[in-house]
C-alpha cells in the first residue's frame, strides 16, 4: 500500500509540472492581510486585556496565548502578544515565527514572525507556497501568497487559492520564504527563490534533478508540516 500511494504522488508531481499557473504571487490590497478578501489582520498588541497563559513548547519559552480578540478558528495558535517572546517556532531563515493553520477552513493560514525580513531598500515579502505531501514526495497546488510584515505583535491570515486540478487536494504543508534572490550553483547566478523552486519543478518533468538538489541544497526556506 505504501508503494501505491508514493506512485500516485509522484504521478501527480510530474504533471502538475505542465499544468498553467501563474507566473507570480497574489498580494492583497488590504495591507493587514494576504487574502483577496477585505479581512483584517490581528493585532496583539499588550493593553489590550490580552493575557497569556499555558507554556509554549517552541524554541522562542515565554507564554503562549489564546487571544480573545482572534477568530474562532485561530483560538488554538500559539501567537506572540508581545512580539518578542511565545512563538510557535524558529528557522535559520526567517528566525522565531507562528504560522498555524484554520482549525475549519484548511485553506486558511495565520502567520506572525519576530523579526520581519528587512533591507536597505525597505520591507521584504515573505512568500508562502501550499503544497500536499506523503512521505517524501510533495507537489504545490495553489497561487504562491506574498506580503510584508512590518509588525512583530501583528498577525496576518493567509488565504490560498488552489489550482482547480486540486481542488480536492489537502493542504497539509506549507512552504515559505524570503522573496529575496540567492546564488544557485546549477544557474550559475543569482536567482530569486520563487523562481528558483518553479524552475525546480518543472525540470523535474523532463528527469532533471539537479535542480531541485540546489535548491535544497541553498536551503533559503522553510517547510511546515501540519
Amino acid at each position: 500500500m505504501k508503494i501505491f500511494l508514493t506512485l500516485i504522488v509522484s504521478a501527480l508531481f510530474l504533471n502538475s509540472c505542465d499544468s498553467p499557473r501563474t507566473s507570480r504571487s497574489i498580494i492583497s490590497s488590504n495591507s493587514n492581510s494576504l487574502t483577496p478578501s477585505n479581512s483584517s489582520g490581528i493585532n496583539l498588541t499588550p493593553g489590550t486585556g490580552v493575557t497569556g497563559t499555558g507554556t509554549n513548547t517552541g524554541t522562542e519559552g515565554g507564554t503562549t496565548t489564546t487571544n480573545p480578540t482572534a477568530p474562532e478558528d485561530a483560538k488554538h495558535c500559539k501567537f506572540s502578544v508581545d512580539g518578542s517572546t511565545g512563538f510557535e517556532s524558529s528557522s535559520t531563515h526567517l528566525g522565531a515565527y507562528t504560522l498555524c493553520q484554520s482549525s475549519v477552513d484548511k485553506t486558511t493560514f495565520y502567520a506572525q514572525f519576530k523579526t520581519p525580513p528587512v533591507t536597505s531598500a525597505g520591507d521584504v515579502s515573505v512568500c508562502f507556497i501550499p503544497h500536499t505531501t506523503s512521505g517524501s514526495n510533495s507537489i504545490y497546488i495553489g497561487n504562491p501568497m506574498c506580503g510584508t510584515f512590518p509588525d512583530p505583535k501583528s498577525v496576518k491570515k493567509i488565504t490560498f487559492i488552489k489550482y482547480s486540478q486540486y481542488s480536492s487536494a489537502l493542504i497539509n504543508s506549507v512552504m515559505f520564504f524570503k522573496d529575496s534572490s540567492f546564488y544557485y550553483p546549477v544557474f550559475n547566478r543569482y536567482m530569486m527563490t520563487l523562481d528558483a523552486y518553479k524552475t525546480c519543478m518543472s525540470m523535474l518533468a523532463y528527469g532533471q534533478s539537479a535542480y531541485c538538489e540546489s535548491f535544497k541544497s541553498v536551503g533559503q526556506y522553510v517547510m511546515r508540516t501540519f
